[in-house]
């Protein structure tokens, strides 16, 4: 039987976490696979924790050539029709393979296929944030990514057809390697996604994507690669340049917040952001994300303890920096300011704290009017002037009804 899939796993001194990401395909549900460890010049004892598993799976060494030349070299010595990619430090759940399978087939004109990830500690314990979706419908898909680039590598399954035809992973990208080849297959090629979380992803501070820094310069240097450098004439520039620059200045200002809680230089961050694309002022997902303030990843949900009237102090003075100068037209102002105290208005609503979540919306009504017609701004703002105690007797009244007219229907 030929093989349905190629597992390729690069390592570069992971081998405290790869016998448990090997592990996790091998307790995969579906058995037609093959599993190829690339050993990009490690020097640890990444031999000694393959080794292991003797000859299910295949181990190749090479000089250190960085994340996408190691994953060539898996690639090229694979016999799957399907390349799924799992980094060292990841694992899959045991369904991954299946559900990827069951895309491939529901969808054969698709070429890429990927789900979202449960974030996990150093240790392996889940953490509460999932990342890397929720799923963008394919025609949407170029868009969404020259904005940002929320595909978890460890989450895509491949034809292998495909990275031939596009000449494989560059090489001379050390990171942000993945989102150049999206963006290169795209529009042409169908990515579909999966709201499901099958794979879980490590947080810890010796990732590629904890280096702050090298990771803006490479997502700048993806940037380039496509649309050219900045040469300073904006206006000029077609729609999805301005749109591709603006992500990379809201990814600076939101990793600058997020990583090292540096609310002061993200002023000019997002003052360039809005200035590539204006269209941001209305971007709900990156206020909800300042809204957050510097939660690490992981843990970026509002379960957990932050300070948001903090947060919303900070997002007060970012914004005034930002228009303190008459650069841009009052009515973006509005919609920057009215999105804003939309996020975290939403976040107050979640957490529960009511007073901050009418005050927040009925800001956010003021400054944009036409929030008046949505429905989690209007909802959550009535539902904020009610009792604790009065939602909670509805919700077990609403409850009580339901499950009453279940019974009458199935007695009927």
């Amino acid at each position: 039987m030929e093989t349905k899939v190629s597992v390729i796993i690069p390592s570069y001194n992971s081998a405290q976490f790869l016998g448990t990401s090997i592990q996790s395909v091998l307790g995969q549900t579906f058995k037609n696979y093959e599993v190829i460890v690339v050993d990009d010049g490690s020097s640890d004892n990444c031999w000694e924790a393959v080794a292991r598993f003797g000859d299910t799976v295949k181990y190749i060494r090479q000089e250190n050539q960085g994340l996408a030349g190691a994953r060539n070299t898996g690639i090229r010595a694979a016999r799957g029709e399907l390349i799924g990619l799992l980094d060292a430090d990841d694992e899959w759940c045991p369904d991954y393979l299946e559900q990827m399978i069951n895309l491939s087939e529901k969808y054969p004109f698709a070429s890429v296929f990927y789900c979202m990830a449960q974030c996990m500690d150093v240790d392996g314990r889940n953490l509460p944030q999932n990342v890397g979706g929720p799923p963008v419908a394919p025609d949407l898909l170029y868009q969404k990514l020259l904005r940002a680039n929320f595909i978890i590598p460890s989450t895509v399954t491949f034809r292998r057809k495909l990275i031939v035809d596009a000449g494989y992973f560059d090489s001379n990208l050390r990171s942000c390697e993945d989102w150049d080849l999206w963006l290169r297959i795209l529009p042409t090629e169908t990515i579909v996604g999966d709201s499901q979380s099958l794979v879980h992803y490590r947080v810890h501070g010796n990732s590629l994507s904890a280096n702050v820094s090298g990771m803006h310069d490479a997502a700048k240097r993806v940037i380039e690669k496509h649309f050219g450098p900045d040469d300073g004439q904006v206006t000029s520039w077609s729609f999805e340049k301005r749109r591709a620059y603006g992500g990379i200045y809201r990814y600076y200002l939101l990793t600058s917040v997020q990583r090292q809680n540096n609310w002061r230089e993200s002023s000019l961050y997002l003052r360039k952001a809005l200035e590539m694309d204006p269209t941001l002022a209305g971007d709900l997902d990156m206020f909800y994300e300042l809204a957050l303030g510097s939660q690490p990843t992981g843990y970026r949900v509002t379960i957990e303890p932050f300070d948001l009237s903090q947060n919303a102090l900070e997002i007060e003075k970012l914004l005034h920096q930002v228009f303190s100068k008459p650069v841009h037209q009052p009515s973006l102002q509005r919609l920057a300011y009215g999105t804003a105290n939309f996020a975290l208005g939403l976040i107050a609503y979640n957490i529960n704290c009511r007073k901050l979540c009418r005050r927040f919306l009925l800001k956010a009504l003021f400054f944009r009017p036409n929030l008046l017609f949505n429905y989690h701004v209007v909802g959550n703002l009535i539902k904020s002037f009610l009792s604790k105690s009065f939602m909670e007797k509805m919700k077990s009244f609403l409850s009580k009804l339901r499950s009453h007219n279940s019974i009458r229907k199935s007695t009927s």
